[in-house]
Parts: C-alpha cells; structure tokens; sequence
C-alpha cells in the first residue's frame, strides 16, 4: 500500500504548479523534470528483488540518460533523462548479456502557468513495441522479460 502512495505521489509533485504566484520563490514550486519508472520481472519476479541483477548490471544506450533502483516494496529501475522535451525518445536497456528490453516514450508539454515554464509529460509509451495505457498504473510500467 505504501509503494502506490509513493508512486502515485509522484506524478501528482510533478504535475502541481506554482501555488502562489507573488511568492518570490514560485520557481522553487514550480514541478521538475519526471521520471519513468519501471517494475522489471522474470517469469513473474522482480529481477532486483531476487538477487537476478543488480543497478551494476544496467546499461542504457543513451550517455544522458541518469537511471537508479529506487525500493519501497521492491526494487523499481527509474530512469530519468535531461534531454526530455516534447517528442518521442527511444532506449534500449540492457541487463547483463542475458536480457534487454526498448522503451519508447512520447511527450508532450503541459501547460504554463503564472511563473511556470511548460514541463515534457509522458503521453505515451512502447515497451518492446507493446504499447503501455497513460497514464500508467502507479506510475508504473511493468517489463516482463
């Protein structure tokens, strides 16, 4: 229960704007570049939960793209990439030599506010050419390798 309160508060910090506009600081509320986050299993199981990989066995092909482990219940790979910006951006994640997966994702700006610049906003997104419903559930997408 506690995994979808955190991953759901997620979007909702990122999509809040400034709640003040005379505030000197509204930049400082104003939301910040998201992240994707996924929940990748094997024959069921969440290969980071297991012991299967570990954040040493990823790699991603895009030099920009910042990914970690983030664990509430179990472990979710978050990836985040600061070249984001409307349009669609393709990854291919590897772990280890044994599997992979692609992401394709699409984003859209949302609106700007008094004091806030427009943020890229997931629209949709492809995982080995499956497209995912958005918003996702949790915030989550799921990887079944």
């Amino acid at each position: 229960m506690f995994r979808r309160l955190v991953i759901l508060i997620l979007p909702t910090l990122l999509l809040l704007s400034c709640l003040n506009s005379d505030d000197a600081n509204c930049s400082d509320l104003c939301p910040r570049l998201g992240v994707l986050a996924f929940d990748v299993l094997l024959d069921g199981n969440n290969v980071f939960d297991n012991g299967t990989y570990s954040i040493n066995d990823v790699t991603i092909d895009d030099e920009n793209t910042q990914f970690s482990l983030e664990s509430i219940s179990s472990p979710i790979l978050l990836v985040q990439d600061p070249d984001w910006s409307e349009g669609s951006f393709n990854y291919f994640v590897r772990l280890s030599d044994e599997h992979s997966f692609t992401v394709n994702a699409t984003f859209e700006l949302s609106q700007a506010t008094e004091c806030c610049s427009p943020i890229p906003v997931l629209s949709a997104i492809r995982i080995n050419d499956i497209n995912q419903e958005v918003p996702l559930t949790d915030g989550l997408a799921t990887v079944n390798l």
